[in-house]
């Protein structure tokens, strides 16, 4: 009598098949709609890596055309415009984990799956890793020291496969508020970064500030093009969010009450907070966030700007096309069993090889607008 036995390399293959596909439609950004591979979604995957050896991902950007052609019966030949292109680099890296059960008796004795319960914490593993690497580059976010609500050390893969482009010292300490060319907004127009209050909140105001600052930096940030309407996408954090909805101002709540009925065709879509001029708002924890000293907090590494001692600051961010790149395949993912201990003990672990970084145009950023605020929650 023959016995039919697994192929260990099929069984593999399975899981990293299975890996990819839990990881890729269980984030947050896929179950939204703003993620894939067209240049129409905030976060664009590239899969370039699939068969072919590298360790980079060469993205091209280019301008939208902005001569005045020729008129009349003028000669068009000769006086032809030259698209102004530029490109961007995805590094790619690695980055792993694993769960190694007690052994037999203990599995035994559980009233739960065990193995099936650490392969799924695994792929949760790989989606919130992959989530938050998307908001820290969008954030431009390469201090890795940074704490969260809770005290808990967020930023310790902020230089993970790239370290982001900051934004600039002398945009963040600006006394204007807004800055075109590096696409920034602060809530503090008077004193930039290092003079925020918990007072200078996110506003309706602020958000449409951060819309014209997209439409006019140039290139512009593009919006995306959703049922053959224009919008942009902003992520604010869980305490700007109550500020917004909180304010003695009844201007958003009454925007959201009179906006047209939830369906299929309707701009608010399902997940999201509301719209605002434009503007549809998602609520994340992984937002970026700092807590000042007075001295040397700041969010990216080389700058000396710093947030008021005791003032916790807020980066949300406002999104267009191509704002950030991601690169990965099926081939990117892996799933691994190993026994130890005579076979007694099993190992799963995972691993991801790609990369995510903020897209940069000439320099500056491409598809986004990073607003500082301060919240009173």
């Amino acid at each position: 009598m023959a016995n039919t036995v697994s192929v260990d390399a099929l069984r593999r293959e399975m899981w990293k098949k299975e890996l990819f596909q839990d990881v890729i439609d269980g984030m947050y950004f896929t179950q939204n709609g703003l993620m894939g591979e067209g240049d129409n979604n905030i976060v664009q995957t590239f899969s370039d890596l699939k068969k072919e050896a590298g360790d980079t991902i060469t993205v091209p950007l280019t301008a939208k055309l902005a001569g005045a052609g020729v008129s009349g019966d003028s000669e068009l030949e000769g006086n032809e415009e030259a698209i102004s292109s530029y490109y961007d680099q995805i590094a790619i890296d690695q980055i792993r984990n694993a769960v190694r059960l007690t052994g037999r008796l203990d599995s035994q004795k559980a009233c739960y799956d065990m193995f099936k319960d650490a392969k799924e914490k695994l792929s949760i593993w790989a989606q919130e890793f992959l989530e938050r690497q998307i908001f820290l580059k969008l954030g431009g976010v390469s201090v890795t020291t940074l704490t969260d609500e809770t005290g808990a050390v967020y930023s310790g893969r902020a230089t993970w496969s790239n370290t982001p482009d900051a934004i600039p010292l002398a945009t963040e300490a600006g006394n204007t508020g807004v800055d075109y060319t590096y696409r920034y907004v602060n809530a503090d127009a008077a004193q930039g970064l290092d003079g925020i209050a918990a007072t200078d909140v996110l506003t309706t105001a602020l958000i449409s500030k951060a819309k014209m600052v997209a439409k006019l930096a140039s290139p512009c940030v593009r919006p995306l093009r959703i049922k053959g309407q224009d919008f942009y996408v902003m992520f604010i954090h869980p305490k700007q969010a109550w500020d917004l909805k909180n304010a003695s101002s009844s201007v958003w709540a009454q925007a959201q009450r009179e906006a047209q009925v939830r369906g299929e065709n309707n701009p608010i879509f399902t997940g999201s907070l509301g719209v605002w001029d434009g503007v549809i708002l998602f609520e994340h924890e992984y937002v970026p966030t700092l807590t000042g000293d007075g001295a040397s907090v700041v969010f990216s590494s080389g700058n000396t700007t710093y947030a008021p001692n005791g003032v916790r600051v807020y980066r949300s961010l406002l999104c267009g096309r191509q704002a950030v790149g991601a690169a990965f395949t099926k081939d990117s993912f892996e799933m691994t069993e190993e026994t130890f201990d005579y076979k007694n003990k099993v190992g799963i672990s995972t691993g991801i090889i790609g990369g995510v970084q903020k897209m940069m145009f000439n320099s500056k950023n491409y598809g986004v607008v990073t607003v500082d605020t301060g919240a009173t929650a």
